[in-house]
């Protein structure tokens, strides 16, 4: 039962694919998938929540404040690099 739920939670938290994850498992690929989709309702009950993916990224800062209005702030860290490009 531990192996079971270290698979599904690991599963959850890296998204491997089913060739890595059968092999970290010692599973094979149809295996590593059978049990994903036996266990995730399993997990998704007793978590009281699906896990599931965020639908895409905010392209504008008043889209993430309509999705995430409880946040209070936001730190954004970024670099502008100039690319060098060939001239011809």
């Amino acid at each position: 039962m531990a192996d079971k739920l270290f698979f599904v939670l690991f599963y959850f938290k890296c998204y491997p694919t089913f060739d890595l994850a059968g092999l970290l498992i010692a599973f094979n690929r149809s295996q590593a998938n059978c049990w994903l989709h036996r266990l995730q309702p399993i997990l998704e009950a007793a978590l009281g929540k699906e896990m599931v993916l965020p639908e895409h990224q905010s392209q504008s800062m008043d889209e993430f404040i309509e999705r995430f209005p409880e946040v209070e702030r936001v730190i954004i860290d970024g670099v502008d690099r100039p690319i060098e490009r060939p001239q011809d």
